[in-house]
């Protein structure tokens, strides 16, 4: 062993070193990189489906037919005034019916467009006849004048409300030109009647055309369902109909009546359901527009349907009529 170590030795005195040893010593060996681990297929999979989940998600709320959108009757913060002698239906920024009457001698009122008679608790919805210039209540028609003052006939009890409201323009004759609702008043309580008069004179004479909202059918609901669940504020229009139980006069809003049972029904509150039982389903069944598939302005509120109004006679609205 020996002589083969002093052997070994003798070689390695004599030979020559490669060029660059010491440099390649000092800077440590040279190693290709290693390469990236690779993600495990479950990873790679768990990410996958996250992404897509993302996507799709997405694309369901932005346009997918399961959304249910937001409809709402809500107008402008600021109503455009029509012009002198003309009268314009429009919405608040709640949803909630008027008119803007233009007078003759420049002036505006802005008038509530439900009634004051409210017949069971029902709203009763008011158009404007061009012809008389006055607003007549339609399903008992009560008449007012342009100033929402009571004239003459209906069961209503007094003037209709009007609103104030903020001149924001004006016209070149100085007329109000764009105005911002305020708060409403009460009717005058010099204009009501002592005595309500049930008798109905011509509607809009002489061939009844009357203006009234209009309600674009993508603003309405498709059933109280719909609309309880998405708890919109202010007014809104939905498709349904009435339904009360004639054991115990529960009433609900349906989106159908199927053999005498509500469908999708969601209960109404503000009637008085007992009397308008007694008094008109078991009278006059099957007879009255309330019954009848219509569209409604109603308020929901803690679940429920608030203050109904029958508006399928409302321009864009479809639906039943009741007179």
């Amino acid at each position: 062993m020996a002589e083969r170590w002093q052997r070994e030795l003798t070689k390695l005195r004599g030979g020559v070193p490669p060029d660059g040893l010491w440099d390649r010593v000092a800077q440590g060996p040279r190693m290709d990189p290693l390469p990236e681990p690779r993600r495990s297929r479950l990873a790679a999979a768990a990410v996958a489906v996250t992404v897509f989940a993302l996507a799709a998600m997405f694309v369901v709320r932005a346009f997918g037919p399961f959304r249910d959108p937001d409809h709402t009757l809500a107008g402008p913060d600021v109503l455009t005034v029509p012009d002198r002698g003309e009268t314009a239906a429009a919405f608040l920024s709640d949803g909630h019916p008027i008119f803007v009457v233009h007078h003759e001698d420049g002036t505006v009122t802005v008038v509530d467009a439900f009634s004051t008679h409210r017949a069971f608790g029902f709203e009763e919805i008011v158009v404007w006849c061009p012809t008389t210039r006055q607003l007549v209540e339609w399903a008992h028609e009560a008449h007012w004048d342009e100033y929402g003052r009571w004239h003459s006939a209906g069961p209503a009890p007094s003037g209709l409300p009007t609103f104030n409201f903020d001149v924001i323009a004006r016209d070149p004759n100085g007329d109000p030109a764009t105005i911002r609702i305020g708060e409403p008043q009460e009717p005058d309580p010099g204009h009501s009647a002592a005595i309500t008069d049930p008798s109905r004179p011509p509607f809009c004479p002489p061939d009844g055309a009357y203006l009234t909202h209009t309600i674009d059918p993508s603003d309405i609901y498709a059933s109280p369902e719909a609309a309880v669940a998405a708890a919109p504020a202010g007014w809104v229009a939905v498709r349904g109909t009435l339904h009360v139980d004639d054991r115990d006069a529960f009433t609900q809003l349906c989106a159908e009546v199927a053999a005498g049972a509500c469908v999708d029904g969601v209960p109404v509150r503000g009637l008085d359901t007992v009397r308008f039982l007694l008094e008109i389903i078991r009278k006059y069944p099957g007879e009255t527009g309330y019954e009848q598939p219509q569209v409604w302005l109603v308020r929901v509120r803690d679940g429920v349907i608030d203050d109904p109004a029958i508006a399928g006679f409302l321009s864009g609205a479809g639906g039943g009529v009741h007179r």
